[in-house]
């Protein structure tokens, strides 16, 4: 670092250290946080602000969006510099919504307040989950601009897709995501699939009049379909940071394996089909539009199937990464393609007749009370009231499981 920078950035830490003086004195009437978000992760990017002014909106108590004891905080946000993120055009649209100075401003107050621990601000890590229900108690906080709408309603129409029918969006993660901008963070293993175990399912969907399109960036392998209805966005060449937002945001569905493009859609209150997840707890399970099919977990020494009760009795209902799998001994069990195929007909067959996915309330019910119970308290705080569905054909072909 050159002497000049060096002496800028002694003098912003020193006005740091001032502005620290000044604002602790008004932290009683006119407290201020600092909200560290996930901001290198597109999902994380997306759902992270709209959980935190949903939940101030609705009065989430006792989350990390709002802080009981000065529930009318201000807040600065950390979404990091525009270079390093997965979407600049999402970051700055938050940024129309949120606090967020510059990053050089709220490092420094950071760093003022490590020297200072007595001046320092409350800092306070955004997440995915623990604002309860508020994703279901609002409409979208999220706003494009009228005229960022017309453009991406003009993107969209020039890849073919016809904006008067209805489009049910796929993403589906593959080794190649991880292997090239996530494996020093986090193992993705337990969320790759091969898009061809798709193809029968978009192949049932074009049949329906259904249009598909494939989201994704950084995939392995084409979508091998050729049909008028289905659209390999992903590796078309026309992707664009304004379009990865609107399609799903606006898709009349988004079938997933767990991935960025889901958050998303929640976002715009869309409906989303999470396909074989081994992550239970990591579902959306707080807002009814999550419908999820379980990936069933073996005992390699047994070769038991455990149910659900089971699976979170032996922990492995928290597990996240793939070595705490192996080190229990238990091997996922996923769907095949055409089981697949069977449950996304199912699902989308609904979701366009109802506009969502309902099922049967009385199966829904026993799956929601067996999830809740099995989960306990722990899972209280993270989801608050449990809604998420499981896809009946799964409910009656594997009853057992939330027995």
């Amino acid at each position: 670092m050159s002497l000049i920078r060096r002496a800028a950035k002694l003098v912003t830490i020193i006005f740091a250290t001032v502005y620290l003086r000044i604002s602790r004195r008004r932290q009683r009437t006119r407290p201020r946080r600092i909200i560290r978000a996930t901001a290198a992760f597109f999902g994380h990017l997306a759902l992270e602000p709209e959980n935190y002014l949903a939940a101030r909106a609705t009065g989430v108590p006792n989350s990390w969006a709002v802080d009981a004891e000065q529930p009318r905080s201000r807040d600065w946000w950390t979404l990091g510099k525009r270079k390093a993120s997965p979407n600049p055009t999402l970051a700055k649209a938050w940024r129309r919504q949120i606090s967020t100075p510059p990053s050089w401003w709220v490092d420094a107050v950071i760093r003022a307040g490590e020297s200072r621990p007595r001046l320092a601000l409350p800092q306070v890590s955004a997440s995915l989950f623990g604002v309860g229900n508020a994703l279901d108690e609002l409409p979208t906080q999220f706003r494009l601009s009228p005229q960022q709408v017309k453009r991406a309603r003009r993107e969209l129409a020039s890849v073919g897709v016809d904006l008067e029918a209805p489009y049910i969006a796929l993403v589906v993660r593959d080794e190649k995501y991880f292997d090239s901008v996530g494996k020093h963070l986090s193992d993705g293993r337990m969320r790759n699939r091969s898009i061809a175990d798709f193809v029968p399912a978009v192949s049932m969907l074009a049949e329906m009049g259904v249009q598909v399109i494939r989201l994704g960036h950084l995939v392995a392998s084409k979508l091998d379909i050729e049909h008028p209805l289905v659209f390999d966005y992903a590796t078309s060449g026309r992707r664009s940071e304004l379009l990865d937002i609107y399609i799903p945001l606006t898709a009349n569905a988004v079938v997933s394996t767990l991935t960025g493009s889901d958050a998303v859609a929640l976002v715009g209150r869309r409906p989303v089909l999470y396909v074989d997840i081994a992550l239970y707890a990591q579902v959306f399970h707080a807002t009814a539009q999550a419908t999820w099919i379980p990936a069933r977990l073996r005992d390699v020494t047994t070769s038991q199937i455990l149910n659900l009760a089971e699976t979170f009795a032996v922990g492995a209902g928290w597990f996240v990464e793939p070595k705490q799998f192996d080190g229990a001994g238990l091997e996922v069990v996923r769907s095949s393609p055409a089981e697949i195929g069977l449950y996304v007909q199912d699902f989308a067959r609904e979701v366009l007749e109802c506009g969502g996915y309902r099922g049967t309330a009385s199966l829904q019910h026993q799956a929601r009370e067996s999830l809740s119970k099995a989960m306990g308290h722990d899972g209280r705080l993270m989801h608050g009231e449990i809604r998420s569905l499981v896809p009946d054909r799964f409910l009656r072909t594997f009853p057992e499981f939330f027995a």
